[in-house]
Order: structure tokens, then C-alpha cells, then sequence
């Protein structure tokens, strides 16, 4: 048997090393978490033991398929690449490199997927998809307000916080390894704050549990913000040294009274002012963000928000504080340049991940003649499914490296089968949260005919002309990558042999006062936000709201508990009938129980489910874990809606209403 260290490659915040254990054979026996990472100290999640179940599985595709007479047949690489190659050259002399259209997302979010962009900046450019299905918005309003994003470090939250915020994020389902240092602080007696319109398994255990309406998160910021004012609770030294524009946000405040946000949220006048004592009263307040606030028209606001309230308490820039979204002063530390070839392109066209469909249909000057689709699988991914549909079946050649047959494969011309990443060398590293990179050993020898994606593109560039500027191994581009770092006595093969190393980043983000931002302070009056987003955070209503009488309840389209998106589906199979989890209220209103098949629809679609009613969601709230097909191929996105978030260029696709009837 021998032990091997590698690392999960699923888009989650806490990219948890591993051990694998391979027999004589060379099979995977079984797969566990790195006891000696700092971090995820020996745990992994569901969700990680499943990429063993996904190296091996049956339906695995490993060989290069082509449709024929709308059919899949194997086709050897040579002929695949050969006519792909031949498609892209042809399609750039008739139409530019910008008829090729590339979709990807970080269904795999390792170092060296990025060589994809490389290869279409030497092709001479292309139509690219930009923005976040995720979390732009939140990441924009960071940007606005303390120059990026950056969050405290676990230990820190955990030796020193004196109350913990955890607002719209379920931390056991999605970021389970923050538990432990969460329970360090427990031990300590620090209380526990849950604002969420859904239940979480962390509920039983909190000291305080606020359930606002979906997409009021932000007026329920700034109500309390204007209660820290005008109960004196504010810091007034940080507000005076460290910010910049208080005044005209205090000014804006002055419609936010307490009945006011109560009605708009459905919490009640008491629990704002309570809320208020946390941030004012109980510093250092620590507060987690989830991902799931920013999921609506008003999402960059609302973290915009919630940024003030800490900043107003003075909870920024002191040891067990923060504001926690993400950690994207990591990106840095890498050598991009040496990677993208940006200056080899002369031609670039953006569409956004979130309105694609509408931009393809549209396009001329011009039109979308070709698509590859990398790390994802937008059909049931991109809210607006009908419309992503119809997009991608118009575009004549369809490209999609994947293992499995996804519902976006199913639309392909070409499916092209890349490794698993067990059987790759590559560099994890996380900008959500975890500090930590983490080295990448291949575990096994590739199985079936099966290819990594560096080498896709290397072959391909080989057929379009620019191969030497796209040659070179895995460990050779690593080092590459890997040049600012050795500033910092951090090399890829210190990481190889240490197996994670931490970036060097400071464990308490602005601890000197300091900021990213243009005047060097905290913004409330954002410098760095246009006319269009507005210099100061506002509160705005969601668009579904104006069909509120037609669809009276909010939908949630929450992360899967088994699946990361729709990657646990895909080796599970098709599901039967969804699982629609609604509200007491609901289930009384409509004369429904746990079991009943109902219908739930709006104008983009509708769909079928099995209720289970639910004691924890707030009332008029709905909840569907996303990432699902059914057997007739519908996911929940043929519900949502292709709406653009405020700022970020993100996905609102939680800013959605339906109605329903039992069936």
C-alpha cells in the first residue's frame, strides 16, 4: 500500500488536503482527509470521499466522442482534434476569433486550468464569459469599500471574537472544516448569531436565530446601523481616523426607522435593536458571510451594508472582527502574466456567465459560429435554463471537455474526456477562505484514453501553429507560476515536499488602519464606484418583487447538501422528482404535507417536487437544493431568472418568485 497527498479540487471554501491509499494494483482503495493539514485536520465531506466513486464509475466517458445523426460515436484524438482544430482555424479567417465563444467556471479550480486562457489569447482572442454565477457582487462591494476582499484568519476568530455573526451562510453544509474553530470559541462561552431566511444545522446550538425575508438582508444592516447611532454605540475614533463619507451615509440613513426596516424584513423591532447591542456591546464581533446574500438584483449593496454595520461598530481591523467573504489578496502571489499571454490577443469580445443566452442569440459582428464549455456544466448551472438551451443549440460546433455525460455534454459535437484530479499534478489554493495551498500529487496513471487539459490545449495549439508557446510539463508551468512567491522562500518544490504551505498573508486584514482602497480608508462614499453603481450603499428592491401578487413566494435555489452543484448528480444519476422544501405557513395556506407532489411555476417554467415542510424557513419562503436533472432533463434553473446582481457582474438568481398547487 502506499499513502499519497493531494487535495480536493471542489469549488468550496475549504480545499481540503488528502491522503489517498493505493494498492499494489495501482487502485484507490480509499481516500481520506490529511490529518497534518492546519486546517482541515484529517476531516473531509461527503462530497470528497464521492471523487473516488467519480474516478471509477462506469459512466465515466474515456474515450473522445463525436455526434453523428445526432448520436455519439468514439473518435479517436487525432480525428477529434484534427476537425476541431480545422473548425477554429476556418471559423477565424471567415468570422475572427471572436465567433469562439468559451464558457468555464471552477468546477475544478486548480492552478493550472487557467492554461486555458492562455491557449485562446494565442489563438488571437476570443468571446469570453465573464462575471460570477457565485459571488461578484459581494466581491465588487468589497472592492468599493476596503480595496479587496479579505478575511481574518480561523484561529484568530477562534482565540479572540467575543460574539460570532454567521449571516446567510449554512457553515456545516458548505464550509464544514470552519466548525471546529467555531466550537473553540464556543468553549470559550462566545455566543452565536444565525440571521438566515433558511434553517441550518448549526440552528439548536445558537444563542440568537433572526430569519429576515429573502432579500432584506441589507435593510436590516442598515437599520441597525442607524440603531448604533442613535443609541451612541458607535465607534467614534474609527469612524473619525479610518473612514471617509460617514456623514453622507448617516444622512442616508434617516428613512431606515425601526418600524420601517421591521415591516420591509419581517423582524421585529426588538430583535433590530438586539442585533444592534451584538455589534455595538459584544466586540469583538466576528462576522461570516455566505455567498447566498449577494445572490439577488440588490446583492452588492447588501454586503455593502453589512461592511458599514462593522465598520460603524468598529469591528475592522481588530483581532476576532472582520467582515469574512473571501481572501482574494491570494490571487496576487501568483505570476498571471506568465500564464494568460495577454498581449498575444487582438481580438476580445465579453459576454457575462449570467445573460450568455440573451448576448449569443444576439450576437453579430461576430455571430457565435463556436462554444467550449470547460469546468462546468451551465445547463443546469446559468439560471434561465429554457434560454440556455435554446443559445447553446444554435451555435453551429459545441465543444465540451468533461467525464461525464452532463446535460450540457448531451448538446455537444464534440465531447473531449480530460483526467480526473487524482490522476493530475497541479497546485489547490482557495480565494474564499482558507489560507493554505496545497500540492497536487497524481495518485493513479490515467485511465481509458483520456487526456489533462494542459495537454488538450497543447495539442491543439500544435494543430493551429503557436505549440512551442503552449509547451511545457505540469511541474514546469507550476514553477512558472510560482515566481513572486519565491520572494517569499515559497517554491513549488518546498510546497511538493511540505505538501500545503500558508500564503503570506496577514492573519488580522488592516490591522494598521490602512486600506486598499484610493484614499487609503474605509469607504462608505466609494471612490471607486461609477455613477451607475452609486458612491454611497442603498437599498433597493429585488425585480421579481413586482410580481409578488401573481407569485407570492420567494424561491431559494440553495447549494446541495450531497453534491457540489450539479457534480454529485452526474454520477448519481437522474433524480425521480425534486425535493421542495416549504414553509409551516405554506403547507397550511395551500392544504399541503410533507410527501404531497405540488407544482410550483412562474413565467419562465415550471416543475414538479416532493414536498417536505420545514419548521425553520422563514414564511413565505421556498427551498430547492440546485444542481439537479430530472428524468425529462429540467433542473430548477428553468425557474430562476438571468437577472444581473447590482454590482460584480453576478447572478441574481435567488431573487425569484412562484406560486404553487398541489397536484
Amino acid at each position: 500500500m502506499k499513502h499519497i497527498r493531494t487535495a480536493c479540487p471542489l469549488d468550496c471554501w475549504d480545499a481540503c488536503g488528502m491522503v489517498a491509499t493505493v494498492d499494489e494494483h495501482g487502485r484507490i482503495r480509499h481516500i481520506e482527509g490529511d490529518p497534518e493539514h492546519p486546517i482541515t485536520q484529517g476531516m473531509i465531506c461527503g462530497k470528497g470521499r464521492k471523487l473516488v466513486d467519480r474516478l471509477y464509475h462506469k459512466e465515466r466517458i474515456l474515450t473522445p466522442l463525436k455526434k453523428i445523426n445526432g448520436r455519439f460515436h468514439e473518435i479517436s484524438w487525432q480525428l477529434a482534434l484534427d476537425e476541431i482544430a480545422e473548425y477554429m482555424s476556418n471559423f477565424r479567417s471567415s468570422y475572427g476569433p471572436t465567433s469562439i465563444l468559451h464558457h468555464y467556471d471552477y468546477g475544478s479550480g486548480t492552478l493550472l486550468k487557467t492554461m486555458e486562457t492562455r491557449f485562446f489569447n494565442l489563438f488571437g482572442g476570443f468571446t469570453d464569459t465573464i462575471g460570477s454565477l457565485c459571488w461578484g457582487a459581494g466581491l465588487e462591494a468589497q472592492r468599493f469599500d476596503f480595496g479587496y476582499s479579505a478575511s481574518h484568519s480561523p484561529d484568530d476568530m477562534a482565540e479572540h471574537s467575543g460574539h460570532i455573526v454567521i449571516w446567510g451562510r449554512n457553515v456545516n453544509v458548505t464550509n464544514m472544516h470552519m466548525m471546529p474553530f467555531i466550537k473553540r470559541a464556543m468553549a470559550r462561552g462566545v455566543p452565536i448569531t444565525v440571521i438566515n431566511p433558511s434553517p441550518t444545522d448549526f440552528d439548536r446550538f445558537v444563542a440568537n436565530r433572526f430569519h429576515p425575508r429573502p432579500g432584506t438582508d441589507g435593510a436590516l444592516a442598515f437599520g441597525v446601523c442607524k440603531q448604533l447611532i442613535d443609541l451612541n454605540l458607535a465607534d467614534e475614533m474609527f469612524i473619525k481616523n479610518r473612514t471617509v463619507g460617514f456623514q453622507q451615509f448617516h444622512d442616508s440613513l434617516q428613512s431606515f426607522s425601526l418600524d420601517r426596516v421591521s415591516e420591509m424584513t419581517g423582524i421585529s423591532s426588538e430583535q433590530i435593536m438586539q442585533l444592534a447591542a451584538i455589534y455595538g456591546d459584544a466586540k469583538p464581533t466576528c462576522t461570516l458571510l455566505g455567498i447566498g446574500l449577494q445572490r439577488y438584483s440588490n446583492g452588492g449593496n447588501t454586503i455593502r451594508a453589512i461592511d458599514a454595520l462593522a465598520a460603524i461598530s468598529g469591528n475592522i481591523g481588530i483581532s476576532g472582527a472582520g467582515v469574512n467573504y473571501a481572501n482574494r489578496g491570494i490571487s496576487k502571489f501568483f505570476d498571471w502574466d506568465a500564464f494568460t499571454a495577454l498581449d498575444k490577443r487582438y481580438a476580445y469580445r465579453e459576454f457575462t456567465k449570467i445573460t450568455q443566452a440573451d448576448e449569443i442569440i444576439q450576437a453579430q459582428n461576430p455571430p457565435i459560429q463556436m462554444l467550449f464549455v470547460t469546468r462546468a456544466n451551465p445547463i443546469t448551472q446559468i439560471p434561465d435554463a429554457n434560454k440556455t438551451i435554446r443559445a447553446y443549440q444554435s451555435i453551429p460546433v459545441k465543444v465540451v471537455i468533461d467525464m461525464f455525460m452532463t446535460e450540457t455534454a448531451k448538446l455537444a459535437d464534440y465531447i473531449l474526456p480530460c483526467l480526473h484530479a487524482l490522476e493530475e499534478e497541479d497546485v489547490l489554493f482557495s480565494t474564499m477562505w482558507s489560507p493554505y495551498m496545497v500540492y497536487m500529487n497524481p495518485v493513479i496513471s490515467r485511465i481509458g484514453d483520456t487526456k489533462p487539459d494542459l495537454e488538450i490545449w497543447q495539442e491543439l495549439a500544435n494543430r493551429l501553429g503557436f505549440g512551442a508557446e503552449m509547451a511545457g510539463s505540469p511541474k514546469e508551468w507550476i514553477d512558472r507560476a510560482f515566481g513572486k512567491l519565491k520572494e517569499y522562500g515559497i517554491s513549488s518544490e518546498r510546497l511538493q515536499k511540505a505538501g500545503y504551505l500558508r500564503f503570506p498573508i496577514p492573519e488580522v486584514p488592516w490591522k494598521e488602519g490602512e486600506f486598499a482602497t484610493p484614499s487609503g480608508k474605509y469607504e462608505f462614499l466609494s471612490s471607486l464606484a461609477g455613477e451607475e453603481s452609486g458612491a454611497l450603499p442603498v437599498y433597493l428592491e429585488n425585480q421579481d418583487e413586482r410580481y409578488r401578487n401573481r407569485y407570492p413566494f420567494h424561491l431559494l435555489t440553495v447549494h446541495p447538501r450531497k453534491s457540489l452543484n450539479s457534480q454529485g448528480y452526474t454520477i448519481n444519476g437522474q433524480i425521480e422528482l425534486p425535493q421542495i422544501e416549504i414553509s409551516k405557513a405554506i403547507a397550511m395556506q395551500r392544504s399541503v404535507t410533507t410527501g404531497d407532489r405540488i407544482l410550483i411555476w412562474n413565467d419562465r417554467g415550471s416543475l414538479v417536487g416532493r414536498v417536505k415542510v420545514s419548521s425553520g424557513l422563514q414564511e413565505q419562503t421556498i427551498k430547492i437544493e440546485q444542481g439537479f436533472s430530472t428524468k425529462e432533463g429540467k433542473s430548477v434553473n428553468i425557474l430562476t431568472a438571468n437577472y444581473l446582481s447590482d454590482l460584480g457582474i453576478g447572478s441574481a438568481q435567488y431573487d425569484c418568485r412562484i406560486n404553487l398547487k398541489k397536484i
